[in-house]
């Protein structure tokens, strides 16, 4: 399959691995951190915003693990491609949001949230990336 349908494919996951970890994993404690006064009506911008940021990732993501694939040390495959994810998202969101929750109290529940949601999302699109390009 080509990487750039293997990408949209799993930038679909990747959107629906955030909408269950949003809607579904992390609904207590997060009324802190926003108000949802008139929620549904700016739902369905944030959910159109948040479906093109989710292809755009899936298209880097499938990119990266192609040009990749011959070095990474699982090989090619649904290990491969989470290995890649994780690789990718040690560096940039977890020491991200482990950093940030040092100086923002308050906010440590909503960056780890942030720091787990990021991983299931990255994970899930290499998994499908991994099985998809070969």
């Amino acid at each position: 399959m080509n990487w750039w349908l293997a990408g949209l494919i799993a930038g679909v996951v990747a959107y629906l691995a955030d909408w269950v970890m949003w809607s579904k994993v992390f609904t207590k404690g997060m009324e802190a951190f926003g108000t949802f006064e008139n929620v549904q009506a700016r739902m369905p911008g944030m959910m159109a915003k948040s479906a093109v940021l989710a292809l755009v990732f899936g298209e880097l993501l499938s990119f990266i693990y192609v040009q990749f694939m011959p070095d990474l040390w699982a090989g090619p495959g649904v290990l491969g491609g989470m290995e890649l994810a994780s690789v990718l998202w040690l560096p940039t969101i977890a020491l991200a949001t482990i950093g940030g929750g040092v100086w923002y109290d308050k906010a440590r529940p909503l960056l780890m949230a942030q720091f787990w949601a990021w991983f299931v999302r990255m994970n899930a699109a290499g998994a499908v990336v991994g099985v998809l390009v070969k």
